[in-house]
């Protein structure tokens, strides 16, 4: 099946850096668009019983963060392929932003990285790629 439309999700991550490589593949092969989508995200700090937005300098921090990573993925894009590729920076739930923006966008196929920079974080609410995979309207490439 050809696609018109392939959305990464990147986080700098080794295996985000693998599906970045695997869908510059593809999108060379199709003679596809590309995009390319990092997002961070300023959780809340929760004290106790209270939960507050993340500080201003904690978001920016982020932000610059996010800047350096974009980055990298352009750095990736560059030596390896002509196709017309867009690489965005969303502040939100990684998984919730790639399948909400791969909606949104008219992407008819997603590529992660099998898990990425999550951590411990992911113990307690799931990997990005296994919420993509369960809630993407669109088939789903998860690279090892």
């Amino acid at each position: 099946m050809p696609y018109s439309k392939i959305l990464v999700g990147y986080d700098g991550s080794e295996q985000s850096v693998r599906a970045l490589r695997s869908a510059i593949e593809l999108a060379s092969t199709f003679k596809t668009m590309l995009e390319v989508i990092h997002a961070y995200n300023a959780a809340p700090v929760i004290i106790g019983e209270a939960v507050a937005a993340s500080p201003p300098a904690g978001t920016e921090s982020l932000r610059l963060e996010a800047e350096t990573v974009a980055a990298e993925a352009r750095t990736i894009i560059a030596s390896a392929t002509d196709v017309p590729i867009e690489v965005m920076i969303t502040e939100g739930d990684p998984g919730k932003r790639i399948v909400g923006l791969a909606e949104d966008r008219g992407a008819d196929l997603i590529v992660v990285g099998s898990h990425g920079k999550g951590g411990f974080k992911e113990l307690f609410t799931g990997s990005v790629s296994h919420y993509v995979t369960q809630h993407a309207r669109v088939p789903v490439l998860v690279v090892k």
